[in-house]
């Protein structure tokens, strides 16, 4: 494979995100990359503790599971795929289709920006 993009040590924020989220406003996200596996530590807004892992596929597209706790002391699981674009101002943007794995399964989509 080769590698597309690397993530390692960027700051994401969110732009939007579905009804059915919980990240929004005030959640940032933390990544880190070991050649094609990716891992974010995220929290802020409605977000206590939260974490996902995951890797790039061949695609260049990452896909993740994430948990977290969130303020009204949930628990929460779900999957997503992201892909990364690049900006004309060189940051990047995610655009994400996710799923939760708990409650009532839904999906949704989010996007999230590169906080430089």
């Amino acid at each position: 494979m080769e590698k597309i993009l690397n993530i390692d040590g960027k700051v994401f924020k969110t732009l939007s995100n579905s009804d059915n989220a919980d990240v929004g406003e005030g959640t940032l996200f933390f990544y880190h990359q070991h050649g094609t596996i990716i891992s974010a530590d995220y929290s802020g807004g409605d977000i206590v503790k939260g974490h996902l892992v995951g890797k790039q596929l061949h695609s260049g597209e990452f896909d993740f599971v994430y948990h977290h706790i969130n303020t009204k002391n949930e628990l929460k699981i779900g999957k997503c795929l992201s892909k990364a674009v690049m900006l004309d101002d060189g940051r990047l943007k995610l655009f994400e289709k996710w799923q939760w794995l708990c409650d009532d399964m839904s999906t949704g989509l989010s996007e999230l920006i590169e906080v430089v």
